[in-house]
C-alpha cells in the first residue's frame, strides 16, 4: 500500500505540456483511525460519471499552454467541477512559491454537495513516474471541517495514455510501494523520519542566514505511536 515517503513532491519543475492529459483515480489515501486504503478500480469511459473520479488538464489547441489558459474538469464520485486557469501555490512554512504543486485560479464545484468547497482544492505531481516517464499526480480535494476549518483528502492519479487502458503495471505498484510488506514500509518511514531531524538539526533556525530554494509543503510528523504503527500514512489535513 502506499505511504507517505512516496507521496513527496517532484522537485523537478516539470513544463505545462506535459502536465496536461487526463488523470485517473487509484488510490485515495485514508483517514488515520477512521478508514482504511482503498485501490479505486479503473472505469471503462471518462465520461461515466458513476466512475471513482479523474482530473482532466486541458491545455488550449494550437497554442502554448500558460498558467492562465489552462482549463479542466474534475470529476469525484459524480461530483462534478470546473476550472480555469491554476497559479503555484505557497509553501505554508516559507511563504514562497512550491514546485510542482498548483492552486487553482477559478474553481467551481457544479453544485453544492455538503462535504465540498470551491476554495482550497490543488494539484501536485509526484517524485514517483509511471511507465511512460509522466508523473503520478496528486489532486488534493478540500472539504469543510468544523469550526470554519478546512480539511483535505490526498487522492493519487495517473495519467492516461491509452484509451481504454487503465489501471497500474506490476512496475508501477512496484515504485509505488503497493506491494511493499511491513518491514519495507517501517524502515523507510523511519529514515524519512530521520532525515527531516537531521536537515532540521542542520538548518538551525529560521532566522540564520539566507532563506533556501522553496520547499514542499511539509506534511504532519508522525507521533511516536505512529511511527510503531503498521507504516506512517498521509492524512487529511487541517488547514493552519
Amino acid at each position: 500500500m502506499l505511504t507517505s515517503w512516496l507521496e513527496k513532491q517532484r522537485e523537478t519543475q516539470i513544463n505545462l505540456t506535459t502536465l496536461c492529459g487526463t488523470y485517473r483515480w487509484f488510490y485515495e489515501f485514508p483517514e488515520p483511525g477512521v478508514s482504511e486504503p482503498v485501490d479505486v478500480v479503473y472505469h471503462d469511459s471518462v465520461h461515466n460519471p458513476k466512475g471513482p473520479g479523474y482530473l482532466t488538464i486541458t491545455c488550449p489547441p494550437g497554442k502554448n499552454p500558460t498558467l492562465k489558459n489552462i482549463t479542466g474538469v474534475v470529476m469525484h464520485f459524480g461530483k462534478e467541477a470546473r476550472f480555469t486557469g491554476i497559479k503555484r501555490a505557497k509553501d505554508r512554512q516559507t511563504n514562497l512559491l512550491a514546485t510542482n504543486h498548483w492552486e487553482f485560479v477559478s474553481f467551481r464545484w457544479k453544485e453544492n454537495y455538503g462535504d465540498s468547497q470551491d476554495d482550497g482544492c490543488s494539484i501536485l505531481a509526484l517524485e514517483i513516474s509511471d511507465d511512460d516517464g509522466d508523473p503520478f499526480v496528486m489532486f488534493r480535494y478540500a472539504s469543510p471541517g468544523r469550526g470554519g476549518d478546512t480539511w483535505y483528502l490526498d487522492i493519487a492519479a495517473k495519467k492516461e495514455r491509452r484509451p481504454k487502458q487503465y489501471g497500474l503495471s506490476s512496475a508501477e505498484m512496484k515504485r509505488l510501494g503497493m506491494q511493499a510488506q511491513y518491514p519495507e514500509v517501517r524502515a523507510a518511514a523511519l529514515a524519512e523520519k530521520l532525515e527531516e531531524e537531521e536537515s532540521e538539526s542542520e538548518s538551525g533556525s529560521d532566522d540564520e542566514g539566507p532563506i533556501g530554494k522553496p520547499r514542499a509543503p511539509s506534511k504532519r510528523k508522525p507521533d511516536s505511536s505512529a511511527t510503531d504503527e503498521l507504516e506512517v500514512r498521509p492524512k487529511k489535513r487541517k488547514a493552519a
